[in-house]
């Protein structure tokens, strides 16, 4: 389930300008594990460029679960859709040949200056997309046809050869922001996405702290008083009633 960012949120406000404000044309969203945030965040940072005049390409590498350019081909008319060129190759060509995504051989518009590029559908053109020349290349080749390019891709922790590598994603990119579910990625996995996005030699240009699952320290001692409301209910209520009054306990931790 992606939940949308509104646009004039200051964190998105700061993400932004931490990236595209300084022309920085080409970044990936990477996270651990599923559900960190990751498709959201491209969202609104495709909206947020939107709203600066640039046009963006959202590519969908999240082959783990391809839910933004899913929606947008079940969305968008096929008389909308922009063909990209897919011509043949004698044997001999082959080898040199730009890569083919088959049934993903389009680049759909689903809003004024947003289109949205689903990943490789075959297995051979993922393949051939993880040489990190060709991927360099096919950036280069988007950033002609638009002013920047948002990846989304699958988490680190589900890399195997059914999904491009995020940090091999990254690493063709002017930069990555990281997303991390607070509360619930784990130190040891996290520093294990670090390292793996330190190898390829990844510019790490910021973090998102997604909060969902982080409670206020106010519900958390809410939370904790409901059983002390099993021995004496009037102190409870009389203590959650305080709780509730103090602006200072609603602070996130």
């Amino acid at each position: 389930m992606m939940i949308e960012i509104p646009t004039h949120y200051i964190e998105l406000e700061r993400i932004y300008a931490a990236t595209f404000s300084r022309e920085r044309r080409a970044v990936a969203v990477v996270s651990t594990y599923p559900g960190e945030g990751v498709s959201s965040v491209v969202m609104a940072l495709a909206k947020r460029n939107i709203q600066a005049g640039r046009s963006t390409l959202v590519v969908d590498f999240n082959l783990h679960s391809p839910l933004l350019s899913t929606q947008a081909q079940a969305r968008a008319p096929r008389f909308n859709r922009l063909k990209l060129s897919v011509p043949t190759y004698s044997a001999k060509q082959l080898v040199h040949a730009p890569i083919n995504f088959k049934s993903c051989t389009s680049i759909i518009p689903v809003a004024d200056k947003l289109s949205i590029l689903a990943g490789p559908a075959t297995r051979e053109a993922m393949l051939r997309m993880r040489e990190p020349e060709m991927l360099r290349s096919k950036v280069k080749q988007w950033l002609k046809q638009f002013d920047v390019v948002i990846f989304d891709t699958s988490p680190v922790s589900l890399n195997n050869g059914g999904n491009l590598p995020p940090e091999l994603v990254a690493s063709a990119c002017d930069g990555a922001i990281l997303t991390v579910l607070a509360g619930q990625t784990t130190t040891t996995a996290l520093s294990n996405t670090l390292n793996k996005l330190q190898s390829a030699e990844v510019l790490l240009l910021g973090s998102v702290i997604n909060d969902q699952y982080n409670p206020t320290l106010r519900d958390e001692l809410v939370r904790k008083l409901n059983f002390i409301g099993k021995i004496s209910p009037w102190l409870a209520r009389k203590l959650k009633d305080k709780i509730m009054r103090n602006n200072l306990l609603a602070l996130e931790i």
